[in-house]
Order: structure tokens, then C-alpha cells, then sequence
């Protein structure tokens, strides 16, 4: 649980740090992009799985 909970916290501020080099991407090939906080929850999600790996695997 302890993990999870740090890849969550982890993911969050990944995502915020890849918005921040990144920028608004989302929707993609579209002119009108979403919001900040929408393209960082976007980020955050996409970064769970490979973050949550890689404590499970170095830490774990």
C-alpha cells in the first residue's frame, strides 16, 4: 500500500514537471487544447504504471 501510495505522489509531480517542459499536448492535432490541470492529470496518469515499476523494482 505504502508504494502504491508513493507512486501516486511521485506520478503527480512528474506529471507536473513534464507539463512544465512538455507543455499543453492534449488533445492532439486539435487547435483547441484542454486545460493545464487536465494535460497534468493526463501526464500523471500516463506516468503511474512505469513509476510505480520502477519503486517496485529498486526499492521493493
Amino acid at each position: 500500500m505504502g508504494i502504491m501510495l508513493l507512486s501516486i505522489f511521485a506520478s503527480i509531480i512528474l506529471g507536473c514537471i513534464v507539463w512544465l517542459t512538455i507543455g499543453e499536448q492534449f488533445p492532439l492535432g486539435d487547435e483547441d487544447k484542454l486545460p493545464p490541470l487536465n494535460n497534468i492529470v493526463i501526464y500523471s496518469l500516463l506516468l503511474i504504471v512505469p513509476v510505480y515499476l520502477f519503486i517496485f523494482f529498486v526499492i521493493g
